[in-house]
């Protein structure tokens, strides 16, 4: 699996994590009688929320860092980044 066919597989599961999250916390408040409808299953719904978007926001941070250290190993002149590593920028001239 190459570097683009994994960049695409997460924005397309990273994008719909937390839609899904809120559209099952709606259809399961909507289906939930009137007896299970308490303020603890409120809760409970409202911490699944949270911790999707928690879990969401965390694997975008290891995504980046991920992304930028496989941009990093390739050689200096392949590299589509602005955090060139030392070496590149001084190969590259911007350091002199």
């Amino acid at each position: 699996m190459g570097v683009l066919t994994v960049l695409l597989l997460y924005l397309a599961c990273g994008a719909a994590t937390f839609p899904l999250t809120i559209m099952l916390v709606r259809g399961a408040v909507s289906v939930a009688a009137p007896s299970r409808a308490t303020p603890a299953f409120h809760r409970r719904l409202d911490s699944a929320m949270g911790w999707s978007i928690t879990v969401w926001i965390l694997g975008v941070f290891v995504f980046y860092a991920t992304a930028v250290l496989l941009e990093r190993q390739k050689p200096c002149e392949d590299q589509r980044t602005n955090q060139l590593t030392y070496e590149c920028k001084k190969f590259l001239g911007a350091i002199k």
